[in-house]
């Protein structure tokens, strides 16, 4: 497979991890507080990370190895509307490493519920706007 068929490939491959992230927060959700915030925090964060990847992909450009939102959403076209603004992917962009260590270096505490549930709609409406700007929302 060459070309746009191959770039439209590896996009697809990487929603459906976006879809597999968001799946999983959205369990930590539902299993609360047996599973702690953090984790629907992180992957929140990965899915939304993995549909802008997408999008870069798509348009035959290698994804960055970082995990700030707000850079990668420089890198989109100009006509993508994420739905979320940058304070969000900002915010989005804090739970991609921080969350899944202990330090009381800074005193940060981990996520609360409402934080983690924002996070979750967040990253739901980051990768359905995505798979809208890819043809996507059929499938």
């Amino acid at each position: 497979m060459r070309g746009p068929d191959r770039q439209a490939a590896l996009a697809r491959r990487w929603l459906s991890k976006a879809r597999t992230d968001l799946a999983l927060a959205t369990v930590v959700l539902e299993k609360a507080p047996e599973i702690e915030s953090w984790a629907a925090c992180f992957h929140a964060q990965q899915a939304a990370e993995k549909a802008l990847k997408a999008v870069l992909v798509a348009r035959s450009v290698e994804p960055p190895f970082v995990h700030n939102l707000v850079a990668l959403r420089a890198l989109l076209p100009g006509d993508i509307d994420l739905d979320a603004s940058v304070e969000s992917l900002a915010d989005l962009s804090a739970y991609a490493r921080g969350v899944r260590y202990v330090s009381d270096i800074d005193g940060s505490e981990d996520p609360t519920w409402d934080e983690a549930k924002r996070a979750v709609v967040a990253a739901g409406r980051i990768l359905r706007a995505v798979r809208s700007y890819l043809g996507l929302d059929a499938q």
